[in-house]
């Protein structure tokens, strides 16, 4: 969200963003920024590994797209819970912490008796599991559209970070070699929110 503006005495003036526009600001850049670095990786393993085609690799994601929305729907679980009880795989953030730990991961949460500031403060540590929350929709996509199991499962969420180390995390060199390589811009493809 851009900071909007307002007229005061004949001329406008800048809004500042809320807390809450400024939490969504940020989990929506984060956001964009994992999934071309995900999507990216995740494209080019299953080309090398898999022998995944473009239009495979296409129906792939837009089934993820379905995966998200699906699971956003339950409010009692986060796609990092729903992944770790239908593959056996846990996904942590890079700080070594697990979704159990964390009530806005976990469920246990009660949004409607926060304050202001405690929604605006739980907004903001979300932005540190960006990542983990579009893994783990990647994995509940790959397990419950095509049937890989935990071994599966496995083995391409290691591949798809070996080869973020490979192009050193960079979403921008990630998403040109899945484009020279793939032939997938996964700017076509993803979208946040969406």
């Amino acid at each position: 969200m851009r900071d909007m503006q307002h007229k005061k005495g004949g001329k406008m003036a800048k809004r500042h963003m809320t807390g809450h526009e400024k939490a969504y600001k940020k989990i929506g850049e984060e956001g964009k920024r994992q999934c071309f670095r995900l999507y990216s990786a995740a494209a080019i393993a299953l080309y090398r590994h898999y022998d995944k085609k473009q239009q495979a690799i296409t129906n792939f994601f837009r089934m993820s797209l379905e995966i998200w929305r699906d699971c956003a729907k339950d409010y009692n679980s986060s796609m990092i819970q729903m992944c770790e009880e239908e593959t056996g795989i846990e996904i942590q953030n890079g700080d070594g912490k697990s979704w159990k730990d964390l009530p806005y991961l976990n469920g246990s949460l009660n949004p409607g008796m926060m304050t202001y500031e405690q929604w605006t403060y739980m907004r903001l540590q979300q932005v540190k599991w960006v990542r983990p929350q579009i893994m783990a929709c990647l994995l509940l996509t790959l397990h419950r559209k095509y049937g890989f199991g935990y071994e599966r499962c496995s083995r391409i969420y290691g591949e798809i970070q070996e080869i973020e180390a490979e192009y050193r995390m960079d979403p921008k060199k990630l998403r040109k070699t899945c484009h020279e390589e793939v032939g997938i811009d996964v700017a076509d493809i993803v979208t946040i929110g969406g």
